[in-house]
């Protein structure tokens, strides 16, 4: 029955320095039948890097651990797309560590100049994660982080660069603000991700011609199956690749087994995973299943 199901893993993270690394990520992830990995970019200090105290240099060093990343996976058979960003998460993380708010804006565009460069140069295909806090903030980081949002879509227009988005998850009025920014800027709508989506902003999202990818949880699985939107998600372990934290949401091959078990349950069926996992994944990122 499982025969011609291969599966993909939309947006997750890895990390050299305190995790598995991507190689070996790569490796169990294909054993168990994945064959597509979108890589995103990690906060510098994941990777040991303190940008408070090394500022841009951090962040050059940040792009080459994820390029590098990218082609270790790749050497192990896989698919790979790369992401590389300013999460909002790091202006309110900068901020704390006494970098003024000035300096983090300052650096943040800096830092999507610096990922806007590597898609020119074919080192990366997109910019990501870049966004708005979805948790509690002060005003001006936030503000921050909107103008690094907005700075991200100039210049995924301008570098032909795809763009993971990192949200609140308030539904329509979540789609609807991106996509005011979006119309305005002119980018294809066809080249965002609303990255860790729930069931509303997955269905907003896709009537509006963006994609989505959803957490690979077992009861979201199962809800958003039901409504039967698989043309336009993909399924994501948002992976953070830390060994004290391990499979913290999930790791890339739970999120196998566990649509594995839907699938045995009569929830979806085989001919919607495929279109989840390859058709989707082929039309959003550009590439081609083995």
């Amino acid at each position: 029955m499982l025969s011609r199901l291969i599966f993909a893993d939309a947006h997750l993270h890895s990390n050299p320095v305190g995790g598995l690394g991507a190689g070996r990520i790569a490796e169990h992830f294909a054993k168990k039948g994945g064959w597509f990995l979108a890589l995103v970019s990690l906060p510098p200090w994941h990777y040991g890097l303190d940008p408070s105290r090394d500022g841009f240099r951090a962040y050059e060093r940040a792009l080459e651990i994820v390029v590098h990343e990218c082609k270790e996976a790749r050497s192990r058979g896989l698919e790979v797309v790369c992401f590389f960003g300013f999460h909002p998460s790091e202006v309110d993380s900068l901020v704390s560590r006494g970098v003024s708010i000035d300096k983090v804006l300052e650096l943040g565009r800096s830092v999507i100049e610096l990922a806007a460069k590597a898609c020119r140069e074919g080192k990366i295909d997109g910019i990501g994660e870049v966004g708005r806090q979805h948790y509690k903030t002060v005003p001006e980081r936030f503000a921050v982080s909107y103008s690094i949002l907005v700075e991200a879509l100039l210049k995924a227009r301008d570098n032909d660069c795809l763009v993971h988005l990192h949200l609140e998850n308030a539904g329509s009025v979540t789609v609807y603000t991106v996509d005011s920014i979006v119309d305005l800027v002119g980018l294809r709508h066809s080249s965002l991700f609303f990255h860790h989506a729930t069931t509303n902003v997955c269905r907003e999202a896709c009537s509006r011609g963006y994609w989505a990818t959803i957490p690979g949880k077992l009861e979201l699985m199962r809800s958003i199956f039901v409504k039967k939107l698989d043309r336009c998600f993909m399924i994501e372990s948002d992976y953070i690749d830390d060994k004290k934290r391990e499979c913290v949401s999930s790791c890339p091959w739970d999120i196998i087994d566990r649509q594995t078990i839907l699938l045995r349950e009569g929830i979806v069926t085989e001919e919607e995973l495929y279109r989840i996992n390859v058709d989707n994944v082929e039309k959003a990122y550009g590439v081609r299943p083995p």
